[in-house]
């Protein structure tokens, strides 16, 4: 066992993992960020990130590399069959894409220029929480800290094993994807997305740039739906020059994965002995749009500061329950889905343009329609 005592350990070097390092170690904490998978892994994700973020990639601070996030100012909405199209009307930025695997790089790196640990490559096969520490066990190793952060993303079995449970949806919601890299001249970027894909409120997301194009299905009901979604929303995608080509053939061989969109809000609480959930993990995910990337990030900033002032009270655990009070406060509303139901809504979308601003903005901006 190292003899290292850290003041938190990280399980999970997404982008929650990530900024829970970043701000912990901004604040003078030793921490060590745990991830089994190695630098360069790209996790599948929505492809895009609220202008909203913007403040807190400021407050980060890390620089990214070019490409890696690309601002958009306008989105278009089609219908299932792309026949019918409504442009939102939106002052200012909506959202950026961004590449992933850089994404999540940089925030790592940032991370260790400030000072935390990194143990990549490396898995976290078990948790035990004493009564004066955490002990993470590794393949080769023991790492002890004195508070623990779980940022596992869709990985349940650790926060499982720490006494966290899940209330899943009864309709669950699955997502696929499709995506290739080009090299195009066209330095515009382009976002499109196809509401009403089963006539309720699955979605398709096709965001292009001069470097990739991306499009995605978010399907609510059965796993073999949002397949077949994506085939043909392949098809039609291309045949009406959403997108470069056709990757239908590409879009039957993808394993669909469930998306935790809204699942925060159904859990009794994120806070566990010595330990808070964050992220995908925490179900920390926009029910309107599936974007996990924002409110991930959103709640480990909240988490690093309750940390810190854990690590100053002689009453850690106390200051670790407020955890669940603070992230209601902040991001709850971010999460939940659109007090309406969208089918009635599609029509309106595209004969009405206040009715297509206010889809964009519960879309792009979480807000309510």
């Amino acid at each position: 066992m190292t003899e290292t005592i850290y003041d938190a350990a990280i399980v999970g070097a997404g982008p929650a993992g990530a900024t829970a390092a970043i701000m912990l170690s901004r604040k003078g904490r030793q921490v060590v960020l745990i991830d089994r998978e190695k630098p360069g892994h790209a996790a599948p994700c929505a492809g895009w990130l609220s202008a909203r973020a913007k403040e807190l990639l400021d407050e980060i601070g890390c620089t990214l590399p070019a490409g890696c996030v690309t601002p958009f100012s306008q989105a278009k909405f089609y219908n299932d069959d792309c026949t019918k199209s409504a442009m939102p009307k939106l002052e200012g930025p909506i959202g950026f894409l961004i590449d992933r695997a850089q994404f999540d790089a940089a925030l790592v790196q940032q991370a260790a220029t400030l000072g935390t640990v990194l143990l990549q490559g490396e898995e976290a096969r078990d948790i035990r929480l004493n009564e004066a520490r955490v002990i993470v066990k590794l393949p080769d190793a023991d790492v002890q800290s004195r508070l623990l952060v779980l940022a596992t993303g869709r990985a349940q079995g650790l926060a499982s094993r720490v006494g966290f449970s899940h209330r899943e949806s009864d309709v669950p919601t699955w997502v696929a994807q499709v995506s290739e890299q080009i090299a195009s001249k066209d330095s515009e970027t382009r976002v499109s997305v196809i509401l009403g894909l089963d006539g309720k409120g699955s979605f398709g997301f096709c965001g292009q740039n001069k470097n990739r194009f991306t499009l995605s299905v978010n399907f609510v009901g059965e796993s073999t739906g949002v397949v077949q979604a994506l085939v043909q929303l392949c098809k039609v995608a291309a045949s009406k020059g959403l997108m470069p080509r056709d990757l239908s053939a590409q879009a039957a061989q993808t394993r669909p994965i469930r998306c935790p969109a809204g699942w925060a809000l159904d859990m009794d609480t994120h806070v566990a002995k010595h330990t808070l959930l964050v992220g995908d993990a925490g179900g920390f995910v926009a029910a309107a749009s599936n974007e996990g990337i924002y409110p991930a990030m959103w709640s480990a900033k909240i988490a690093a500061e309750v940390i810190d002032k854990a690590l100053g009270s002689p009453y850690s655990q106390d200051e670790l329950m407020t955890f669940d009070t603070q992230w209601r406060m902040q991001i709850a509303d971010h999460l939940r889905t659109p007090h309406t139901d969208i089918r009635f809504l599609l029509p309106l979308i595209f004969s009405n343009q206040a009715m297509a601003d206010r889809m964009a903005a519960a879309f792009f901006f979480g807000e309510n329609i």
